[in-house]
């Protein structure tokens, strides 16, 4: 099974968490507190929350990204309502089954660029069986996120990239190798809110509402690059909104452009804290 860990993203501070630990303890020792919350501001691939969920002093852990894929990854990892773990299971075993010439909107776009034409056929059919299941309520919503981050995982195993989705490598002969594996959704005794806003917003909602946070760990983007362009692909999967794709990379109309990658990003982050 795949760990919330198993996924390319820039930035990402898997090895850094210990690092964190030790610099939150130095002017906050929260193993003397009890009942402590924890806001993961601008969540990422979400390794963060899940340390501290680790953590039992924080028993109220709140998790936000502005990206689609990565809100639907922590419902599938993050989210505590129950599951069929042998309907997944079989689920998993149908999907890695499948077998199938006829092209879909993935494997007519992505084909033989971020995948094999083959696999990217497989991944455009495992989307819309995800998608039918959830709309023939065949499954729980729990269980559409872990099918939805599953696929999401397994495809950025294989994905012919250098780790995002800003371009493809080019003069690759592309193999057949998408494997459908499921993720290791995360339990823990915290209470988990998860949040898809704008991190400006949400503070000033959470300021309207007089909530109180003891610990708030902010990570915002960090140079130029916007994410919702790295992760184009994954954001276009997990909509399934099939849009009209722009550019050699394939690319979804502009959305999701993070002030904090321009040049106003001091003032921005001034406003926030």
């Amino acid at each position: 099974m795949l760990n919330l860990s198993s996924r390319r993203y820039t930035g990402a501070k898997s090895k850094l968490l210990d690092s964190i630990d030790f610099a939150l303890k130095q002017d906050f020792d929260y193993t003397k507190h009890n009942e402590l919350s924890f806001f993961d501001v601008f969540g990422g691939t979400g390794v963060v929350s899940e340390f501290f969920t680790k953590k039992r002093n924080f028993t109220n852990i709140i998790i936000n990204d502005f990206l689609h894929s990565n809100y639907a990854i922590y419902q599938g990892f993050f989210n505590q309502e129950s599951f069929s773990k042998d309907r997944l299971e079989n689920l998993a075993y149908e999907f890695n089954a499948i077998d199938c010439e006829e092209q879909n909107y993935y494997s007519l776009n992505f084909g033989e660029k971020f995948f094999s034409l083959k696999d990217s056929i497989k991944i455009g059919t495992i989307r819309e069986n995800i998608e039918n299941l959830q709309k023939t309520k065949a499954i729980t919503t729990k269980e559409y996120y872990i099918l939805l981050s599953s696929l999401l995982y397994s495809l950025d195993r294989v994905a012919n990239t250098c780790g995002h989705y800003d371009a493809y490598r080019k003069n690759v002969i592309l193999k057949d190798k998408f494997v459908f594996k499921l993720i290791n959704p995360i339990f823990t005794e915290s209470k988990i809110e998860i949040f898809r806003e704008d991190s400006n917003i949400l503070v000033k909602d959470f300021i309207e509402q007089k909530r109180s946070i003891d610990v708030a760990f902010i990570d915002p983007p960090y140079n130029s690059r916007q994410y919702s362009r790295f992760y184009h692909l994954l954001e276009t999967i997990t909509l399934n909104d099939k849009p009209k794709l722009h550019g050699i990379a394939l690319k979804r109309e502009p959305e999701n452009m993070s002030e904090y990658c321009k040049v106003g990003a001091e003032s921005v982050f001034t406003e926030l804290c």
